[in-house]
């Protein structure tokens, strides 16, 4: 019976010591003392044409010209090449012509930024097709990111990503402690980030599911057979997503091989830039970390500096003087 007795003050001991340890944490959560330093980008105003089937210069008043004596190149791409989120003058694109120029051994070099947030590999084939020749390119660069295989209908992507969507508190006591309580809203905060994460990876793996895939596959064939009639190289580049670290816990690897295998298949070049990123911090190259996977103004300049790198070994421009740097290849493969 003694020991009954002391079963109710056991467990108000342990409610106060729980209290007090709630407390303890919401003070130390005020204090900032669970705070994650967020590399992120200053936000940029997007601003887009109104025909979408037209890229989006972002320089403005921006017309190309007759390239004359100039290596031109033509970065075709979504928002990843556009630049969510940063700065026109670093975006990879930009950035790429610039570092061009400076090791150029006397020829000039143009990269014109063929890109439009929204686009799918069928409207960046699309947007091509009837300006390649007017466009007159030496190279095209075919900026792949895992969303390219979305389909072009945007209202049903928006229902495939609808489980994606970050949610508010329920309306009840859950909204009053997330407005009242740092320690509950950074909890809700991080579980509800989880999720959505967890969403956004069975997303993209639905992308390559067979049907969807083989649209997007058709449609880099037909961009391959547009630049080849024109007498044009071409390569693509793979982005990764930039919502997590790059090392063997990247939850997309299956995919990049699925888009390595393809280009293969098709006889198109590709850098995949695991290669380059290989072992950094996906929180560094995020405009937003955990929130907005599209590349910062640090991922930006890799991403240039190893397409640069990669076009010197291929010896797909004219001779500069860059020595390519030698990085730590990325795996291959899935992990196992």
């Amino acid at each position: 019976m003694g020991r009954l007795r002391g079963i109710p003050s056991g467990i108000a001991l342990s409610g106060v010591s729980l209290l007090i340890c709630l407390i303890g944490l919401e003070v130390a959560v005020r204090a900032g003392l669970f705070r994650v330093a967020e590399t992120r980008s200053t936000r940029i105003a997007t601003r887009l044409a109104a025909d979408p089937r037209l890229p989006n210069f972002r320089t403005p008043g921006f017309e190309f010209e007759e390239k004359g004596e100039n290596f031109r190149i033509v970065v075709v791409g979504d928002s990843f090449a556009w630049g969510v989120g940063v700065h026109f003058e670093d975006t990879f694109p930009h950035r790429l012509g610039v570092r061009l120029n400076a090791v150029s051994r006397g020829d000039r070099f143009e990269v014109i930024n063929w890109s439009r947030p929204g686009w799918n590999t069928l409207r960046q084939y699309e947007s091509l097709e009837h300006r390649l020749a007017e466009l007159d390119p030496d190279l095209v660069i075919h900026s792949f990111v895992l969303n390219d295989a979305e389909p072009s209908d945007r209202g049903l992507v928006d229902q495939m990503l609808a489980a994606a969507v970050r949610q508010e508190p329920r309306p009840g006591l859950s909204t009053w402690l997330f407005g009242h309580s740092r320690l509950y809203a950074l909890v809700w905060t991080r579980l509800e980030n989880h999720r959505t994460h967890r969403e956004l990876i069975a997303y993209y793996h639905s992308l390559f599911e067979e049907n969807r895939w083989r649209v997007c596959r058709r449609a880099l064939k037909r961009m391959r057979n547009l630049v080849r009639q024109q007498g044009v190289p071409m390569i693509v580049v793979i982005f990764p997503v930039f919502d997590h670290d790059m090392d063997d816990t990247y939850p997309y690897w299956d995919l990049h091989s699925q888009v390595r295998e393809a280009c293969t298949a098709l006889e198109i070049p590709a850098l995949d830039l695991m290669e380059v990123f290989a072992g950094v911090e996906g929180r560094r190259l995020a405009v937003v970390p955990f929130t907005n996977a599209h590349p910062n103004e640090l991922a930006h300049r890799i991403a240039a500096d190893g397409i640069l790198d990669y076009l010197v070994r291929g010896k797909l421009i004219p001779r500069t003087d860059h020595k390519p740097q030698r990085r730590r290849r990325a795996r291959q493969e899935p992990p196992s």
